[in-house]
C-alpha cells in the first residue's frame, strides 16, 4: 500500500490555478483526468499521467507523462477510471482537485465517486476552493483549524442515517437524518476542534463562503 497521496485533477472550470498550487506537493502522484490536464498546465504542474477520452480537450502532443486514452462511450467517468487506476497502484488516500462547479450532473458524479472511494476503504476528498467534500461510511471524522466554517451533511446512498456533532453550532448524540428531509444543512463549526461520528453514509461539506 502507497503511504503519500494520489491527486486527480479534473477539467471544471471553476477550478483555480493558485489552488492547485497550494495544495499539490512534491509527493503527491498526479493523474489528470482529460480537460484536467489543461488546469495542470496552467498551474506548471507535471503529472504522472494523463488519462481521458479527450471529448473535453484535445489529445496533448505536449504531454511528458504517460497516457491512457478511452473510448468516448463507456461506463466509467474518466474521473472513476483515474480512481480505479490509483487504487490499483496502491494508493489508499486521495485528493479530488476539478470536481465542483460546471455541470451539475459532473458534479454529482464525482460525489458518487467518493462514496465508490470510502467503499473500497480508501480516504477520499473533494477540495474547491476553502470548501471541502467527504463520504464518511461508518466513520469518525475530526476536523481541525475551521471554526467559523459552514457545514452540511446528508444522507447518501441511504434512506437515512444516524450521526454524532461535537463543536458545532448544532450538535447532538445519534442524530437521525433521513434522506427526504435536509435537516443537516447550514450548520456552523463552532470549535477548533470538531468530530463528526456516523452510521451507515453520510456526505458532507464544509468551508467558507468568500
Amino acid at each position: 500500500m502507497k503511504t503519500n497521496r494520489c491527486v486527480i485533477i479534473g477539467a471544471s472550470p471553476d477550478s483555480k490555478t493558485d489552488d492547485l498550487k497550494r495544495l499539490i506537493t512534491s509527493d503527491d502522484f498526479v493523474i489528470c483526468a482529460d480537460g484536467g490536464y489543461l488546469k495542470a498546465k496552467q498551474a506548471d504542474i507535471t503529472p504522472r499521467l494523463l488519462i481521458g477520452d479527450f471529448d473535453s480537450s484535445m489529445y496533448p502532443d505536449d504531454c511528458e507523462c504517460d497516457i491512457i486514452q478511452l473510448p468516448v462511450q463507456k461506463d466509467d467517468t474518466d474521473t472513476m477510471v483515474c480512481v480505479r487506476e490509483g487504487l490499483k497502484r496502491g494508493y489508499r488516500d486521495f485528493l479530488l482537485l476539478g470536481m465542483t462547479g460546471g455541470r451539475a450532473d459532473h458534479t454529482f458524479a464525482n460525489y458518487s465517486t467518493l462514496l465508490f472511494l470510502a467503499k473500497h476503504g480508501a480516504k477520499g476528498e473533494i477540495a474547491d476552493g476553502d470548501w471541502r467534500y467527504r463520504v464518511l461510511l461508518n466513520d469518525v471524522c475530526r476536523i481541525t483549524d475551521c471554526k467559523g466554517y459552514h457545514f452540511g451533511i446528508f444522507p447518501f446512498g441511504c434512506e437515512s442515517c444516524r450521526v454524532s456533532l461535537k463543536g458545532f453550532l448544532y450538535e447532538g448524540e445519534n442524530i437521525l437524518l433521513k434522506a427526504e428531509f435536509p435537516m443537516g444543512v447550514s450548520n456552523t463549526i463552532s470549535s477548533m476542534e470538531a468530530e463528526v461520528k456516523t452510521e451507515d453514509c453520510v456526505l458532507m461539506m464544509y468551508g467558507k463562503t468568500s
